[in-house]
């Protein structure tokens, strides 16, 4: 079983188990793999940040371009809601398809508990990992 699998079949066993409609479990695995996505796109970003000042010099002269001196939090929004869109959107047609949603969770069902466990462990590690990094680096760029 993959981590993607468990990322959906998780999603489906909880809702199941509430007795919640399981078909917006493709909605929240889709979201959460997008967002997860999106936070290694922006580690990414910042540790290119890191290693080319003519990055960050092109990517701060295109931002205040198109924005201006707004400030920061309106940036974010602005960048965060359409790249979000555009990520998830991505998501949805190559990973969390209704037909890939239902093949993921029914290799879930079909796992042993100990190969769900490990799985949905790499997930959270992976996720993890990924919030982690994002944090430290954005602390770390601030100082340097």
């Amino acid at each position: 079983m993959t981590v993607l699998d468990a990322l959906y079949g998780s999603q489906y066993w909880e809702l199941k188990n509430k007795g919640y409609d399981v078909q917006k479990g493709r909605l929240y695995g889709n979201l959460l793999f997008a967002a997860t996505v999106m936070i290694y796109l922006f580690v990414i970003v910042i540790i290119w940040s890191f290693f080319s000042e003519d990055f960050t010099k092109d990517l701060t002269r295109f931002l205040k371009s198109i924005f201006g001196y707004s400030t920061g939090k309106a940036i974010g929004k602005i960048i965060a809601i359409p790249l979000i869109g555009i990520i998830y959107l991505i998501v949805a047609l190559f990973f969390g398809s209704k037909k890939k949603y239902v093949k993921r969770y029914e290799t879930y069902e079909k796992a042993s508990q100990q190969e769900k466990d490990n799985a949905i462990g790499k997930m959270v590690m992976i996720f993890a990992i990924g919030l982690g990094s994002l944090f430290i680096l954005s602390i770390t760029s601030l100082f340097l």
